[in-house]
């Protein structure tokens, strides 16, 4: 019997872009606060994020999820996955992770 080969994707470059973006705005960071806590030099890395044409490295990543507190995972979006942008609070996986994320945390800072 052979081995299930992994199914593996690709990720949706214009709507993780789209989602870091609208991530950001929502936490209430403007493009210029987000270069300085990143410790960027320009904001262009962070402008070409949000167009989609690059990501953010992983360091730049981990940082970004330590300022809106989520998992790094919660900013990617592979090419088959489907996200309402326009209601970006309404998705349930990324706040059911945030509520698991704020528990462990609280259990663990006490």
């Amino acid at each position: 019997m052979s081995k299930p080969q992994p199914q593996y994707t690709s990720m949706d470059m214009i709507l993780t872009g789209q989602l870091i973006k609208r991530l950001v705005s929502e936490a209430g960071y403007s493009v210029s606060e987000v270069q300085n806590r990143l410790g960027l030099s320009c904001p262009q890395p962070i402008y070409r994020w949000y167009k989609g044409k690059n990501l953010p490295s992983v360091d730049n990543l981990f940082m970004l999820s330590s300022m809106l507190g989520l998992h790094m995972e919660d900013f990617l979006i592979q090419k088959d996955e489907e996200l309402d942008l326009i209601s970006i609070r309404e998705n349930k996986f990324i706040y059911k992770r945030l509520l698991e994320y704020t528990k462990k945390f609280l259990a663990n800072a006490g």
